[in-house]
C-alpha cells in the first residue's frame, strides 16, 4: 500500500479519493459524500466534484462509514464522470 500511496502522491492525487475494484465481486469507494442512486444495477456516488457510477447485476451496499463505501455484486463497470 506504500507504493500506492507513493504513486498517487508523485501523481497529485488527492489521498481522500480511491477506487478499488474486484470485478465480479465488490468495489472499495473512498471520499464518498453521498449516495446519489442505488439498484440492483447500478450505483451512482458523488465524491466531492466527482461522480463514480458502478453498473452490474445484484449491487447492495455491504457497509458504508465515514466517506468509505463497499459496494458488493457482479460489478462489471465503473466509471468517473
Amino acid at each position: 500500500m506504500k507504493l500506492i500511496a507513493q504513486l498517487l502522491k508523485e501523481l497529485g492525487a488527492e489521498e481522500g479519493r480511491a477506487v478499488t475494484v474486484c470485478p465480479g465481486r465488490l468495489a472499495y469507494f473512498r471520499g464518498v459524500t453521498a449516495v446519489l442512486e442505488l439498484t440492483e444495477e447500478l450505483a451512482v456516488f458523488s465524491c466531492g466534484k466527482l461522480v463514480l457510477t458502478a453498473e452490474g447485476e445484484g449491487l447492495a451496499v455491504e457497509s458504508y462509514f465515514q466517506g468509505d463505501v463497499v459496494l458488493r455484486g457482479n460489478i462489471r463497470r465503473v466509471s468517473i464522470e
